[in-house]
C-alpha cells in the first residue's frame, strides 16, 4: 500500500465496529462466572442467538450499560460497571473522574481477573462458532463505505484496546483488511494508552504529529493525545451522548459526524 505523508486514525469499537451486543454478552457471562452471588438477572451464560431477546427484556440494564460504555476503555471496566450496578451505585456515576473514581475502590486483582476471562471467553467463542460472533459485531453503516475513499488520502491506522485476533477476523468480514497494514495495526497488548499507540505511529511513518488525524469515540482518550498536537474527532455515531459532546466541545475536538468522515483531509 502506498504511504501518504498523512496518517489517519481509528478507534475500532465504537467507530468501524458496532460492538456493542457482543461485548454486553462476553461483559454478563464473564460477570456471572466471577461472581457466582451476583444479582443480575440470569442464570446461564448468554449465547449469541438469545444476546438481543435478553436487551429486550431486559432493558433497564442494558441501557445502564450502554450509559456506561464511553466511560471506560477496557474490559476490566466492565467489571466496574456491573458492580456499580449491583451496589446502587449507578446514578452516582455523573461523569469521567466519577467513574474512575469509583474504579479506584475496586481491588485490582478482582479487575484484573475479571479481564483475564473475559477474553479467555470471547476466544473460547471465536473459536467455536467465529461467524456466530462476527454476526454480532457489525460494522457502522456508512464508515465502510467511507474507507476506501480515505486510504487514497491517508495511510490508515487502527488504534484500540480490541485483541488483535478480533481485529484481524471482523476487518476481513467486513473486506477492510487490504486497507490496513499489519504494522499499522496496534492493540491492547502494545499499550494501555492510545497515546502511544499515536507516539508509535508518528515515530515509524516520520509524520508531524501536525499531519495526524485521530478518530475516537471516548472523549478520555482523544484527551490523552491533545497536547501532541494532532487533529482530534469524536464520532458521533457510536455510543456517546450529550454528556460527552459537551465535554469534547470544552476541549475543543472535532464531533465528527458520519456524513463528514468521507471528507476528512479534503481541503
Amino acid at each position: 500500500m502506498e504511504e501518504s505523508n498523512k496518517i489517519l486514525v481509528f478507534d475500532f469499537d465504537g467507530v468501524i465496529a458496532n460492538s456493542i451486543h457482543e461485548s454486553f454478552m462476553t461483559a454478563v457471562n464473564t460477570y456471572i462466572q466471577v461472581v457466582p452471588d451476583h444479582s443480575l438477572p440470569i442464570s446461564n451464560p448468554l449465547t449469541p442467538d438469545r444476546v438481543f431477546e435478553f436487551e429486550k427484556k431486559h432493558a433497564d440494564l442494558y441501557q445502564k450499560y450502554l450509559q456506561a460504555m464511553p466511560l471506560g476503555s477496557r474490559a476490566e471496566e466492565y467489571f466496574v460497571v456491573f458492580q456499580m450496578i449491583e451496589k446502587d451505585d449507578f446514578d452516582q456515576i455523573r461523569n469521567q473522574s466519577h467513574f474512575t473514581d469509583y474504579k479506584i475502590t475496586i481491588p485490582e486483582e478482582k479487575r484484573k481477573n475479571y479481564d483475564r476471562g473475559f477474553y479467555e471467553n470471547r476466544a473460547i467463542l471465536q473459536k467455536k462458532d467465529p461467524q456466530a460472533w462476527a454476526k454480532l459485531i457489525p460494522p457502522f453503516t456508512g464508515v465502510v463505505e467511507a474507507i476506501p475513499a480515505l486510504s487514497n488520502r491517508f495511510t490508515l491506522c487502527i488504534a484500540t484496546s480490541k485483541d488483535r485476533s478480533s481485529i484481524n477476523i471482523l476487518l476481513e468480514s467486513y473486506d477492510l483488511l487490504d486497507y490496513f497494514d499489519a504494522e499499522n495495526i496496534l492493540d491492547k497488548d502494545f499499550a494501555d494508552s492510545k497515546r502511544e499507540h499515536l507516539m508509535r505511529f508518528h515515530k515509524d511513518h516520520h509524520v508531524p504529529y501536525s499531519n495526524m488525524h485521530f478518530i475516537d469515540d471516548k472523549v478520555l482518550h482523544l484527551q490523552s493525545v491533545k497536547n501532541l498536537g494532532v487533529h482530534t474527532y469524536l464520532a458521533l455515531w457510536g455510543f456517546n451522548d450529550e454528556r460527552e459532546y459537551e465535554t469534547a466541545r470544552e476541549e475543543g475536538f472535532i464531533l465528527l459526524s458520519l456524513d463528514d468522515l468521507k471528507n476528512i483531509g479534503n481541503g
